[in-house]
C-alpha cells in the first residue's frame, strides 16, 4: 500500500505542476492580450487627470471616455504593474485604438497634450488678451493689458491649466529678446534713440504694409520723413486708440485727421507715444534695416500693394489712381 502511494504521488505532483503551468500560461496570455489588444475607441480621445486623482478616479475617467474594454482591466493592469505605474496629472491625448498598455504608458510618462495658439502680426494687446481669455483650458485672469507692442506674434504651445499670465509673460520675453538682438545688428544712422523707438516704427510698418516686400520701402519713407522733419502722416496712427480695436478699422474722418492725440502723426511731429500694435519680426527688421531709397510718399494701389513716390506731384497722381480704382471697384460691386 505504501509503495502504491509512492507511485501515485509523483503522478499527482506532475499533474498539479502541469495544471499550474497551464493556469500560469493562461493568465499570462490573458494579461498580455488585455494589455496589448487594440482599444475599443475608434477616434482620438482627450482626457484630463486632475492633480491628486487616485486610481479609482482615473479608472472612472478612462471608463467614461470609452477607452477600456472592461473596467476591471484597469485594476488588473495596475496591480500587475505595481509601483512602475505612477499616474501624472494633466491632459492626455489617447490615440484611436490605443491599447491599455499604451494608455498607461502615456499617463505614467506625463506626456501632456500640447495645445497651440497662433498670434498673428498686427493685433493690439487688448485683442491678444481677449483671445487668451477665451481659451477655457487656461487658468487665472490677466490683471492688466500688456504694453502695446510688447507681445510677440508667434505660435505658442501650452498645456491644460497653464496660467494665462504665464503665457503673456512668455510672449513678452520672446519679444524683448528678439528686439534686443535685432537692435544690436541695426543699420547705422537711424533716427532712433532707443529700441522702443524702433518698436514703435515697426508697429506702424506692420499696419501700413500688407505685402512683406513693401516693408523695407515703407520704413525708408518714414525714416526719410523723420530726418527731414516731416510728419509721418500715417493713417493707422489716427485710427489707433487705447481701447480694444474693432475687427475692421472705420474710415477716417476729416475731423479725426485734425484731432490731436499722442498717436495722430498728421498732427504731432516724430513718432507716436507708443506702438500701435504688436509687430512681427519682419516689420522689426524693416524698421532697423530700411531700404536704401529716396522715397517720401506711398499710397495703396488697391490690390494689396503700394505705390511709392519721391515728389508730391507724383504721389498725388498715385492717389488719383487709387481713388479711380476704388470708384471702379465700387461700381462693379454695385452691378
Amino acid at each position: 500500500m505504501f509503495a502504491s502511494a509512492v507511485r501515485f504521488f509523483p503522478r499527482s505532483a506532475i499533474i498539479i505542476l502541469l495544471l499550474g503551468l497551464s493556469a500560469s500560461a493562461g493568465i499570462y496570455c490573458w494579461h498580455d492580450r488585455m494589455l496589448h489588444a487594440p482599444g475599443p475607441h475608434q477616434e482620438d480621445v482627450l482626457i484630463i487627470v486632475e492633480p491628486g486623482s487616485g486610481h479609482k478616479v482615473l479608472r472612472s475617467v478612462l471608463d467614461r471616455s470609452g477607452v477600456l474594454a472592461q473596467i476591471y482591466h484597469y485594476d488588473a493592469a495596475r496591480l500587475l504593474a505595481g509601483d512602475r505605474f505612477m499616474p501624472k496629472a494633466g491632459e492626455f491625448l489617447l490615440p484611436a485604438k490605443a491599447s491599455l498598455s499604451q494608455i498607461l504608458a502615456i499617463i505614467n510618462a506625463g506626456f501632456s497634450y500640447q495645445r497651440r495658439l497662433t498670434i498673428v502680426e498686427g493685433l493690439r494687446s487688448a485683442d491678444v488678451v481677449q483671445l487668451i481669455t477665451a481659451l477655457p483650458q487656461l487658468t487665472g485672469d490677466i490683471q492688466t493689458i500688456p504694453d502695446e507692442g510688447s507681445l510677440r506674434p508667434e505660435t505658442y504651445f501650452y498645456t491644460h491649466a497653464t496660467p494665462r499670465e504665464d503665457l503673456i509673460n512668455r510672449m513678452q520675453q520672446v519679444q524683448q529678446m528678439a528686439l534686443a538682438e535685432a537692435w544690436i545688428e541695426r543699420s547705422p544712422d537711424l533716427p532712433y534713440k532707443t529700441p522702443q523707438d524702433a518698436l514703435i516704427m515697426a508697429s506702424i510698418i506692420e499696419k501700413e504694409a500688407a505685402a512683406g516686400g513693401d516693408r523695407r520701402l515703407v520704413a525708408a519713407v518714414f525714416i526719410n520723413r523723420l530726418k527731414r522733419g516731416m510728419r509721418l502722416q500715417s493713417d493707422p496712427t489716427v485710427q489707433y486708440d487705447a481701447a480694444e480695436s474693432p475687427a475692421e478699422p472705420k474710415p477716417i474722418t476729416k475731423a479725426e485727421l485734425k484731432t490731436k492725440t499722442p498717436w495722430n502723426t498728421y498732427v504731432i511731429s516724430g513718432l507716436p507715444k507708443t506702438p500701435i500694435c504688436n509687430p512681427g519680426q519682419e516689420s522689426i527688421m524693416a524698421a532697423l534695416h530700411p531700404a536704401d531709397s529716396d522715397y517720401l510718399y506711398f499710397v495703396s494701389d488697391g490690390k494689396g500693394g503700394l505705390r511709392f513716390a519721391k515728389k508730391l506731384d507724383e504721389h498725388n497722381r498715385n492717389v488719383r489712381l487709387f481713388r479711380e480704382f476704388e470708384a471702379e471697384a465700387k461700381k462693379e460691386k454695385a452691378q
